[in-house]
C-alpha cells in the first residue's frame, strides 16, 4: 500500500506536521513526501492508495499555493481523464490564531470535487505547539497511522 502526503508550508510547521503523519502512517504503508513548490508528478496521486493533503491556515482558508495546485489538479483530471473517485485522503492543517474548522471543511470539499472520499478525522494543530511542544505531534503520528490503517 503506498500514500502520498502533499503539503504546503511556510515556516516550516506545516513541514513537521507532513513528516510526523508519514512517520506514523510508515508502519503500515509506504510514504511518499511532496512539498507544494518542489517538482513531482502529479501522476503520484493517481498511482497511490491514498493521498493526504495539508497546509497552514490562512484567514480560515488554505494557501493560495494549495489553491492553485489543487486547481492544476483538477485540469490534469479532466485533459488525462485520471480516475481518483473513491481514492481515500485526509486532511491536515496548522494554524496560529482561528479559523482551522473552516480550513477543514474547505479543503475537504477541495479534495471530494476532485474524486476522493475524505477521512472524517483530522489533524490541525497550533503553530506554537508544533514549534515548542515536539509532543503535540504524537497526534499527528497516531492520525497518520490510523489514516493508512483505515484504507
Amino acid at each position: 500500500m503506498k500514500i502520498v502526503i502533499i503539503y504546503d508550508s511556510k515556516t516550516g510547521n506545516t513541514e513537521k506536521m507532513a513528516k510526523a503523519i508519514a512517520e506514523g502512517a510508515g508502519k503500515v504503508a509506504e510514504v511518499e513526501l511532496k512539498k507544494i513548490g518542489e517538482a513531482f508528478p502529479l501522476t503520484v496521486m493517481a498511482e497511490a492508495d491514498g493521498v493526504v493533503f495539508g497546509g497552514p491556515v490562512y484567514y480560515a482558508d488554505v494557501s493560495n499555493e494549495m489553491k492553485d495546485f489543487l486547481v492544476h489538479v483538477e485540469s490534469y483530471i479532466k485533459a488525462n481523464k485520471k480516475k481518483i473517485h473513491d481514492r481515500p485522503a485526509a486532511v491536515f492543517g496548522s494554524y496560529g490564531y482561528d479559523g482551522a474548522w473552516i480550513m477543514e471543511e474547505r479543503l475537504k470539499a477541495r479534495i471530494e470535487s476532485l474524486g476522493y472520499q475524505t477521512y472524517d478525522e483530522v489533524c490541525v494543530l497550533v503553530d506554537s505547539d508544533v514549534k515548542y511542544n515536539e509532543k503535540s505531534l504524537d497526534a499527528c503520528k497516531k492520525f497518520g497511522k490510523e489514516f493508512a490503517e483505515s484504507i
